[in-house]
C-alpha cells in the first residue's frame, strides 16, 4: 500500500513533541545538514517525515498501516496555512487558463460548511495549482473532493471560450460569469452565515456593486490578491478549475496532432506547444477552435500588426426583464423567474423560438412578433447557461447540427436526463448522443448526466419540467406538448 504525500503546519512549541511521537514509531533520524531550510528528517521504513524551518512537516508517502495511524495523530498538532473567515459557510472563487494560448478560461466557485475545512485542507495536501501536472493527477485530487459533495461541498465551473477572449474585454465577461456562479451558490444560503473570497483580477464596478449588495445582507466579502495562497476555499476553486482545464487539454492533445506533434499544455513556454504552433502554421490550415488568435504570438504569426482591439461583450443586460434582473442581483434568479423582454415589441417572454438563418446558424426569435433577438445566446449563456434537452431535441439532432455549423449552444452545460436517455435508446438517439459527447470531450460544451430516478408514474414531459426546475435549466424541445407544459409551469423554453 502507498498513499500520496501529505503536509502539516506545526507550531514551533509543538515541534519537539511531534518529533518524539514520530520516533516512538521506530523512526530513524537522517542527516539534513546540507539543507539550510530543513530542521530534521525521520524515516519510518520508506516513509520520510521532513520538518522545514517554515514549520511545514511533509510526509512523502504512507507505506504501512502504522504510518497511516501516525498521520492521523499528527493532524491533532497541525494548524492551517490558510486564513479563516470564521463564517459557517465558505465560498471561494478562482480561475485558470486566462493567459494560456489554447482553450477556454475556466472559472470555478466552491461552497462548503466550515465543518469540512480540516478535511478539505488535508485532502488538498501538497497540491500546487501553479505547476503543470497531468490530467490524471488533477483528476485523482478531484475524485477525493467529489466524495464530499454529499456532505455539503458544492462547486460550479463556467468557461469563457477562446473566441470570446479574442473579441471581448475578458474582465467584463469574468464579472458576469462570477456573478452567475455566486448567484447559483448563494441562492438558498443564509448570507449572514456566509463568506465569499474571490481572487482580485481588477473587478469592474458591476461585480463590486453585486458583492456590496450581498454584504448589506450579512455576507463577508474578501477581494484578495493571490487568494488561493491565503484562503482554502479559493485554493479548492483553483484546483477544480485546473482539473477541468487539464481534462479539456487532454481531449485536444488526443485529437489535434500534426506530424506526430501534440499541442502540449498551451503555455507559450512549453516546447511541445511551440513546436505544434510552428508545424500547424506551416501546414497552411486555419487555426482550430481552441487557439486564441488575439495572443501576441499568434497575432504576429498571422502577419498582423498593432495592438489587438477588444470591445465590450455582447451580453445585452437590457434583454433581461427588470424583475428578473433584480432577482439576479439578489442571487435569486431561477429558470422559473427568467424572462426576456423583446426589444422590438416589448413582450415579456418565458419562451423563445429557434430558427436557422441563411447560413443555417440558429437565432432566437420572439414568439409574439417573430423578430430576431440579437445576442440572445450570449445573454442566456451568461445569465443561465444550462440546457435540458428532451428526446425530441436529441432525435432531431438540434445540438450537434448547431455546434457543427454555428455556435448558439457553444459553451452551455447540457444536462442529460435518464428518461430522455431511455427514450433515445435507438440508433438515431445513440448517434446524436455520441456526437454530443465527442463535442463535450474537446471542451466546447459541458455535459452532465443527471442522477434523477425515473418515476414511471409521472409523464415524461412532467419529469423534464420538474428536472428543469430542480437543476435551474432551460428546456430545449421540438415537441409542442412539452413546450406547452413547460410554459404553463413558468419554465423558460427554447423551441
Amino acid at each position: 500500500m502507498a498513499e500520496k504525500g501529505k503536509k502539516w503546519t506545526i507550531p514551533s512549541e509543538k515541534q519537539d513533541e511531534v518529533k518524539q511521537l514520530i520516533l516512538s514509531y521506530g523512526a530513524v533520524e537522517k542527516d539534513v545538514s546540507k539543507n539550510q531550510y530543513q530542521v530534521w528528517r525521520l524515516a519510518v521504513g520508506k516513509s520520510n517525515f521532513d520538518l522545514f524551518t517554515s514549520g511545514t512537516l511533509y510526509n512523502n508517502q504512507a507505506t504501512s498501516g502504522e504510518v497511516l495511524e501516525l498521520r492521523e495523530k499528527l493532524s491533532d498538532f497541525s494548524s492551517s496555512n490558510f486564513l479563516d473567515t470564521e463564517k459557517e459557510i465558505k465560498i471561494g472563487l478562482d480561475e485558470t487558463g486566462k493567459g494560456e494560448l489554447f482553450g477556454h478560461e475556466f472559472l470555478c466557485g466552491v461552497a462548503f460548511p466550515r465543518s469540512l475545512t480540516k478535511e478539505i485542507d488535508e485532502t488538498i495536501g501538497v497540491a500546487d495549482t501553479k505547476s503543470r501536472k497531468t490530467f490524471e493527477y488533477w483528476d485523482k485530487l478531484f475524485s477525493d473532493f467529489d466524495l464530499l459533495q454529499g456532505r455539503g461541498l458544492r462547486f460550479i465551473t463556467k468557461t469563457i471560450p477562446p473566441w470570446h477572449i479574442d473579441l471581448y474585454n475578458t474582465n467584463k465577461i469574468m464579472d458576469v460569469v462570477y456573478k452567475k456562479i455566486i448567484a447559483d451558490l448563494v441562492r438558498d444560503l443564509p448570507l449572514e452565515q456566509t463568506s465569499i473570497v474571490i481572487d482580485n483580477y481588477q473587478l469592474d464596478d458591476n461585480l463590486r456593486y453585486f458583492l456590496r449588495g450581498l454584504e448589506k445582507n450579512g455576507a463577508i466579502v474578501k477581494i484578495e490578491e493571490k487568494a488561493d495562497d491565503r484562503f482554502l476555499e479559493a485554493k479548492l476553486a483553483s484546483a477544480i478549475a485546473k482539473r477541468n482545464r487539464e481534462k479539456m487539454m487532454k481531449g485536444i492533445n488526443e485529437r489535434f496532432k500534426i506530424a506526430g506533434q501534440q499541442p502540449g499544455s498551451g503555455n507559450l513556454t512549453d516546447p511541445d506547444t511551440q513546436n505544434w504552433i510552428k508545424k500547424w502554421k506551416e501546414s497552411g490550415q486555419e487555426w482550430p477552435w481552441f487557439v486564441k488568435k488575439s495572443v501576441s504570438t499568434i497575432w504576429k504569426l498571422d502577419g498582423k500588426i498593432g495592438k489587438v482591439k477588444k470591445i465590450d461583450p455582447p451580453i445585452r443586460h437590457e434583454l433581461i426583464e427588470k424583475n428578473a434582473k433584480k432577482l439576479f442581483e439578489e442571487g435569486k434568479l431561477s429558470v422559473s423567474s427568467l424572462r426576456i423582454s423583446c426589444p422590438h415589441c416589448g413582450s415579456e417572454l418565458n419562451a423563445v423560438k429557434l430558427t436557422p438563418d441563411a447560413t443555417m446558424r440558429l437565432e432566437g426569435r420572439c414568439i409574439s412578433c417573430n423578430k430576431v433577438i440579437t445576442d440572445l445566446n450570449t445573454t442566456l449563456f451568461y445569465y443561465n447557461g444550462y440546457i435540458l434537452p428532451d428526446s425530441s431535441a436529441i432525435l432531431s439532432g438540434t445540438l450537434s447540427k448547431d455546434l457543427h455549423k454555428g455556435k448558439f449552444f457553444e459553451n452551455f452545460t447540457v444536462l442529460l436526463h435518464p428518461r430522455m436517455l431511455e427514450e433515445c435508446d435507438n440508433p438515431g438517439g445513440k448517434a446524436e448522443l455520441g456526437k454530443i459527447s465527442d463535442i463535450a470531450n474537446t471542451g466546447r460544451i459541458n455535459q452532465i448526466t443527471l442522477q434523477d430516478v425515473i418515476d414511471y408514474d409521472t409523464k415524461a414531459d412532467d419529469e423534464i419540467v420538474n428536472s428543469a426546475k430542480k437543476n435551474n435549466a432551460i428546456i430545449l424541445t421540438k415537441d409542442r406538448g412539452q413546450y406547452a407544459k413547460a410554459s404553463g409551469f413558468d419554465v423558460f423554453v427554447l423551441t
